[in-house]
């Protein structure tokens, strides 16, 4: 925040003095202007001028010209399939999908971000990247769709373009299958610089949830005890799920065979195949639903501008427990006594 992200640093000094640096739980004053009009609105125009600042670097990088006024959504971490990069570039395909087949559907003007590294030896991870770049040369090149999306995977993420990401993302993916993630840190970065988070209730979700109100973010999908139940039930069964929506998560299924994102070097068979012959180990087809209903309702609410800017101010002011400082602290009195 304070490295990357100047002019929210400036925003937080003028109403809260310069002790958060060093002592971060100081942020909770932001909690007294929550309901200020003028302060949300000066917290508007911080964000606006961090997505221009990512949406210049991404036209002048990769030829993709985002929209600053519409929302950012960012998922950036290493790619894994139980972080579910996956899932989130299927709501994509979804939305495409539902957009082609009715111009009048609602789409929030948004710019889908994706960035991360894979395991020089995880194939399926690498098809993933693939099949993201895939969509995003069909989705910014159709004209039917691309007023309103955009897709873009900023390669080699690292700490110069990461430090343009987390100031503008307004929507923070944190979508693993709960239970698996053992506590991550990209949810912290991003609510301390105002991003709201879609997420599982899994690992420091479950506080950020906590610490900002649930209410203030959007929480999804099958928690870690109803996971475990299914497995151990042996009651789930991909194909079930997959006959159970034919008409959107079928649609989606099909074309990673179909040779509609086929564009760049090929269909996902490999991909298809994980899913429906491994049984979708990470659940992405079971809590494919909920979690594009969520994204939905979410960035429905988007016009409500000093509603949402409320809940990026209670996210930051939430955000000073992720210290190291307060960690090493507990560690000190709870485990080394000292």
């Amino acid at each position: 925040l304070l490295q990357s992200n100047p002019g929210l640093s400036r925003y937080i000094a003028k109403r809260v003095g310069d002790g958060w640096v060093e002592q971060p739980e100081k942020l909770e004053g932001l909690l007294a202007y929550a309901d200020d009009t003028e302060s949300l609105r000066e917290l508007a125009k911080v964000k606006l001028a961090a997505k221009k600042n990512l949406c210049d670097y991404i036209a002048r990088d990769f030829g993709i010209a985002c929209n600053p006024d519409g929302v950012i959504d960012v998922q950036v971490k290493r790619i894994h399939a139980y972080k579910r990069q996956l899932m989130n570039i299927m709501k994509v395909m979804d939305i495409y999908n539902r957009r082609i087949a009715d111009p009048n559907f609602h789409v929030t003007p948004t710019t889908f971000i994706f960035s991360g590294k894979a395991a020089s030896s995880y194939t399926f991870a690498k098809e993933t990247i693939r099949l993201i770049n895939s969509v995003a040369d069909v989705i910014n090149n159709d004209p039917r769709v691309n007023e309103v999306m955009k897709v873009c995977f900023i390669p080699n993420f690292r700490v110069s373009n990461a430090q343009l990401i987390f100031p503008a993302a307004e929507i923070s993916e944190q979508i693993s299958t709960a239970g698996k993630e053992a506590s991550g840190t990209s949810n912290m970065k991003l609510m301390m610089n105002g991003a709201i988070t879609l997420g599982t209730l899994d690992g420091a979700n479950i506080e950020i949830a906590d610490l900002a109100g649930r209410e203030n973010e959007a929480i999804f999908g099958l928690t870690a005890p109803e996971v475990e139940q299914l497995w151990a039930s042996n009651s789930y069964f991909a194909w079930d799920t997959l006959n159970g929506d034919r008409e959107r998560l079928g649609r989606v299924m099909d074309e990673l065979k179909d040779n509609t994102f086929a564009g760049l070097s090929g269909n996902f068979e490999s991909i298809y195949n994980e899913l429906m012959n491994n049984n979708d180990p990470d659940l992405v087809m079971a809590d494919f639903r909920s979690y594009v209903d969520a994204w939905e309702k979410l960035t429905n609410s988007y016009g409500d501008q000093e509603t949402w800017n409320r809940k990026a101010l209670l996210n930051t002011a939430s955000s000073g427990w992720f210290s190291s400082d307060r960690t090493i602290r507990e560690y000190r009195d709870e485990i080394w006594h000292a």
